[in-house]
């Protein structure tokens, strides 16, 4: 699988300040999902930089998050620095016990897709730790963004989608492997917004920075899905 992709803290700048006097870091296919927080118990996972964190508790969650302690230390941070209360769950991104719940939101942060051997047991894991009736939602960067390069000064198609062995250079993951783990863990998939970009991340489209963008964002570079427990 590829690596997770982090925030560059070279154009991204988080200011506490921002989040200690209730904002929050949600595009407008998060806010559907989310708009209706307040009062519910929602887990992120993994910590990411906190920014999701810090952003559910201002929309009225109570947000506890699970990750190792090593990657929660940015968030802590943030958390501290902003006047914030959000707890903090040891444990293993991926792994299909998940403490704490059960939970009415699961939102899994930008970049643990690509970081997931297989999507089977994170899937089983995440319906477990889901009230009934509660969402999963995942905003992430999309698998096609992997797909294109630049070959003798053109952008093209340069990787498998499918990730083929001979290619090696693909997501190694599809749309259709996440929406299918999800549904065989019993949570069909009920909205999906593709998008060119995301808001707050990097995308593997980020570094064509010589390519016109309006070819650029000819592929999707990031996506907002929401899955319900049903």
């Amino acid at each position: 699988m590829s690596t997770t992709l982090q925030p560059d803290p070279s154009w991204l700048q988080v200011d506490p300040e921002f989040y200690r006097h209730g904002g929050h870091s949600f595009g407008p296919g998060e806010m559907l999902a989310l708009a209706e927080a307040k009062g519910e118990r929602a887990l992120v996972y993994p910590a990411s930089g906190g920014e999701e964190a810090l952003s559910l508790a201002n929309l009225g969650a109570t947000v506890p998050v699970f990750d190792s302690p090593e990657n929660s230390a940015r968030a802590r941070a943030l958390a501290e620095q902003a006047g914030i209360a959000v707890t903090f769950l040891e444990g293993v991104p991926g792994s299909p016990e998940i403490p704490g719940g059960p939970y009415d939101t699961v939102y899994s942060s930008f970049g643990l897709l690509s970081a997931l051997e297989f999507f089977d047991d994170w899937a089983g894991g995440i319906a477990g730790a889901l009230k009934t009736g509660g969402r999963l939602v995942i905003h992430d960067v999309h698998p096609a963004a992997y797909v294109p390069g630049v070959r003798k000064g053109v952008f093209a198609v340069a990787h498998s989608y499918f990730d083929d062995e001979e290619d090696g250079g693909g997501p190694g993951w599809t749309m259709g492997d996440l929406i299918s783990a999800l549904g065989m863990a019993g949570m069909p998939t009920i909205y999906l917004e593709e998008m060119p970009d995301s808001e707050r991340y990097q995308t593997p489209l980020d570094r064509f920075h010589n390519v016109r963008w309006d070819v650029r964002w000819r592929l999707p570079g990031a996506f907002v899905l929401v899955a319900l427990k049903p």
